[in-house]
């Protein structure tokens, strides 16, 4: 086994790459924020919209409460009578005063304020309804029966998730590009420090694996260092972050919970970015090496 040569000075002493650690605390940081966000949105928000596409919401906007009533038993029966449909709930009076206080504001809601009746409908996953015939069937009873399966806004919240989670992969190739140049960088501004020390070495017989093994571990250290720091740093933006959201989504947007085991694999990330350190940091002195001999 290659024994390590220790020639390099000493870390605080090495002005080439004193500060990469924490330029590499930085890059974690900004690499584990992109993660969190693409395991939140697809476990949290996925879990969420597969849970409104077995929805349908009927309203029945008849401006006399009378009729509406009476179309609103006949919905009922209809959608009860579909195969397909688990189950019809129509909404109280406290449930639609809760959906309309987030946009018109708390005791907003009167009694002369024209709501509609809205029928909350459960879909069956095993069978596929006809919503063109259901809505057809719905049209004979009265025009002012609408029929929303949510399709159009989950297809929109979709891909608007698909462009985030590009987005966050993006942003973690383009920091992992950047890693990698600062990581050669300073390997080749410390060999060009050393550059006599390295001569003499070769003269007296030295490998370049040798030489090579010093960097590699000098660099795997600076990654792990850094990648500990900017993960603990990710850890308390993204804690503080879904805290203080709770408070201003209250009633809009149910905010996902911390995927505790997706978001514990995000602990090997200061060990990606010390092997990513390594392995740059090794071919690149051997390259240079083999130029310089």
């Amino acid at each position: 086994m290659t024994n390590a040569i220790h020639f390099l000075p000493d870390e605080k002493n090495h002005e080439a790459t004193r500060l990469l650690p924490y330029v590499m605390a930085v890059m974690v940081y900004l690499s584990a924020l992109a993660l969190m966000g693409s395991i939140l949105l697809h476990k949290g928000f996925g879990d969420w919209t597969e849970s409104l596409s077995n929805r349908l919401t009927v309203q029945v906007t008849t401006a006399d409460r009378h009729v509406r009533a009476q179309q609103v038993e006949q919905i009922t029966q209809l959608l009860r009578n579909t195969p397909g449909i688990e189950s019809v709930r129509k909404l109280n009076d406290v449930e639609i005063e809760q959906l309309l206080e987030p946009w018109l504001g708390a005791g907003n809601v009167t009694s002369d304020l024209p709501v509609p009746d809205i029928l909350d409908v459960t879909v069956s996953h095993a069978l596929d309804i006809n919503l063109d015939a259901l809505s057809a069937q719905m049209a004979r009873i009265s025009d002012d029966i609408h029929l929303d399966d949510h399709q159009q806004w989950l297809g929109r919240f979709l891909r608007l998730m698909d462009m985030v989670e590009y987005t966050a992969l993006g942003i973690l190739l383009l920091v992992v590009m950047a890693t990698i140049c600062m990581v050669i960088f300073g390997t080749k501004a410390g060999m060009a420090e050393n550059r006599a020390t390295i001569e003499i070495m070769h003269h007296l017989g030295a490998q370049d694996s040798m030489v090579a093994r010093a960097y590699q571990d000098r660099f795997m250290a600076y990654g792990l260092k850094g990648g500990i720091i900017g993960l603990i740093l990710a850890f308390t933006t993204l804690i503080s972050l879904i805290y203080l959201s709770r408070d201003l989504a209250a009633g809009l947007v149910k905010v996902p919970a911390l995927p505790i085991a997706e978001v514990a694999t995000l602990l090997i990330v200061p060990v990606i970015a010390a092997l990513i350190s390594m392995l740059t940091a090794r071919i690149t002195v051997m390259r240079d090496l083999g130029r310089m001999v």
